[in-house]
């Protein structure tokens, strides 16, 4: 077993690389690796060695070629500096991607891919750097732990908890160009070669630990309060000044680290001046830091992303400062002091759950704290039945934490905001439903028609002719279509006698059937005036309907604010499909008049209306 602990990193790689292969397809053009915030951390290097383009003129054209055509996956990183335009980003990631990025030119050359920065080998490539640092970081991390006391068995399963019991896997293997698991990585690198420059004085553990501190703040800046983990790793007053001591007579080593940390520093002042004109400019525009309002509460219990919540081996974690307390009241008042801070610090940017995935997640660059806090635990624990029992939960909270990877890879759980409700209805699910939760408090009046397809109901009805008595789910009749009538009973009528404010929605519920897999079938709410179409929106059945099964679909669409008083709906079931049949019953049409205010014009799950050009 002493020789599967010592490959615990490996066999941690393996998993992921399995997982990676099973999850993401970068082949897909809404899939890519280079994706979100990662696009602008990237884009430097195709700027720099390929288009020569500061000013990042490109984005439209790979957007076009390699990304989905309605702009789903957009990201947009050039912020206005003057006349000019400026990368918001931090040229960190782009630094530790440079010997990847040029690895995947070289691919794309031997492969016949276009050298164009974005093409496979590119996104593989970025794919793979990923791996690799969660691969480092979990080696450093397992050794640190070490280093603080742990056993070989220990350390090799908190090592395996933090790397499958926590968000790292979402942010290595589907969201790999995010920044997490890099500074994850650099930052445990960080705390290893600080511990060895505190406690086994080496030159080399001096610059080491500069120049990964350098590229931390490279990638993200607020993480310059890692700092005071450095008293922490210390222990006490007396290691911490022997190591300085130590240091400052050495100048060819202060030099050599200067030097290196001088020319890393260098890279985004020369990044800005050739963007901009000025050598330091504030990249983010009119996102910030709000210090006077944190959400501390919000960041760790909320069911919008709260750490505690969507990670709970974190939460667990925070009991081993009982063990800390104990052991070194010193160390345990650094380390508090970091944890406080750095909650309160995340807890103030001006969107406190950074729009994120799986969980919280800015967290994840310091889960070595939460890797210590569980050693420390595992001291203070003494008991061999109780060390059972937490590593149990450990295990428990591990199999929640891959469940939970499944349910947020594969949009179970939505990409939006969620709530208590969201989070209810997606917390035992393995499939995606198709639902639209819409505050109470956000609606000034509702009006609802109904058709359970017994009848026909004539105008505003339409399509009665593809009532049928063969397959229903209550009653005896269900609207069928496929290729010879694919348009089910739906509804068409005016829409200005149904609300009362000018915030308007129009949500279709129904329940469906499709014998086979559904893969052309869609929910249709087309706006018109005068016979013609201003907004034509459909919502895909193939992701939410599986075979064989009566299933509930709900649909929300803002109605366009520029329809005119004669303006028309049209709500139905539309399915092209020689193949297969689909089954509606139970068709609901809520008109819902939200109130005018800000908040409410684009609820999360609400779809905005596509233009008809």
């Amino acid at each position: 077993m002493k020789y599967l602990y010592k490959f615990t990193p490996e066999i941690i790689l393996l998993i992921y690389v399995l997982i990676f292969l099973g999850f993401k397809t970068p082949e897909k053009n809404w899939d890519r690796v280079i994706n979100s915030d990662g696009k602008g951390y990237y884009a430097y290097l195709p700027a720099v060695f390929i288009y020569h383009d500061l000013q990042f003129k490109f984005v439209e054209q790979y957007e076009a070629q390699y990304y989905p055509p309605n702009r789903s996956v957009f990201k947009e990183f050039r912020n206005d500096a003057g006349t000019q335009k400026v990368n918001k980003y931090f040229p960190g990631m782009a630094i530790l991607w440079l010997p990847f990025f040029l690895f995947g030119h070289l691919l794309a050359w031997l492969e016949v891919y276009p050298l164009d920065g974005y093409s496979l080998p590119y996104q593989y490539s970025i794919a793979i750097s990923a791996l690799l640092f969660l691969w480092l970081g979990a080696r450093w991390l397992q050794k640190l732990l070490k280093e603080f006391g742990s056993d070989d068995r220990t350390s090799a399963f908190i090592t395996l908890a933090i790397t499958l019991g926590t968000n790292l896997i979402f942010f290595t293997v589907v969201e790999p160009s995010m920044t997490h698991v890099y500074s994850f990585a650099l930052i445990t690198g960080f705390a290893l070669t600080i511990f060895k420059l505190f406690h086994e004085y080496q030159p080399k553990w001096f610059v080491k630990s500069l120049l990964l501190f350098t590229l931390i703040f490279l990638i993200r800046p607020t993480n310059l309060v890692i700092l005071l983990l450095v008293p922490f790793i210390a222990g006490n007053r007396e290691v911490l000044f022997k190591a300085i001591r130590q240091v400052i007579p050495d100048k060819k080593t202060l030099v050599r680290g200067s030097v290196q940390a001088a020319l890393l520093l260098a890279v985004p002042v020369i990044l800005w001046y050739l963007q901009t004109g000025k050598p330091f400019v504030y990249t983010y525009g009119d996102e910030k830091l709000n210090l006077f309002q944190p959400h501390m509460l919000n960041i760790l219990f909320s069911f919008n992303r709260g750490w505690f919540i969507y990670t709970p081996i974190a939460f667990i974690s925070i009991f081993g400062f009982a063990g800390l307390f104990a052991q070194n009241r010193n160390r345990f008042y650094w380390l508090m002091g970091f944890l406080v801070l750095f909650i309160y610090v995340a807890s103030c940017w001006w969107v406190w759950y950074y729009a994120s995935k799986c969980g919280q997640r800015v967290f994840i660059d310091i889960y070595v704290v939460v890797a210590l806090l569980l050693v420390f635990l595992f001291k203070y624990v003494k008991t061999r039945t109780m060390k059972r029992l937490f590593s149990a939960i450990l295990v428990l909270l591990i199999s929640l934490n891959l469940l939970q990877f499944y349910q947020h890879a594969t949009w179970i759980f939505p990409p939006y905001n969620i709530n208590g409700a969201i989070y209810k209805s997606s917390f035992f699910s393995l499939t995606r439903k198709a639902r639209t939760f819409i505050s109470d408090e956000s609606i000034a009046g509702k009006i609802t028609l109904t058709n359970d397809m017994e009848t026909d109901r004539g105008i505003p009805w339409m399509n009665a002719g593809t009532r049928n008595d063969t397959i229903f789910r209550q009653g005896r009749w269900s609207s069928k279509i496929g290729i010879i009538n694919p348009y089910s009973v739906g509804l068409e009528d005016t829409l200005n006698t149904y609300f009362s404010t000018t915030n308007r929605v129009v949500l279709a519920k129904a329940w469906v059937l499709s014998p086979k897999e559904t893969t052309e079938a869609t929910l249709v709410v087309d706006y018109q005036s005068d016979g013609r179409s201003l907004s034509y929106n459909q919502f895909l059945l193939d992701k939410f309907v599986p075979a064989d099964k009566w299933t509930r679909i709900e649909a929300a669409f803002y109605v366009p604010g520029d329809m005119p008083s004669t303006g028309m709906v049209k709500v139905y079931f539309y399915n092209p499909s020689p193949l297969y049949k689909l089954y509606i019953d139970d068709l609901a049409i809520d008109f819902i008049s939200l109130k005018n205010e800000p908040d409410y014009r684009k609820l999360e799950g609400v779809f905005l209306p596509e233009k008809v050009y």
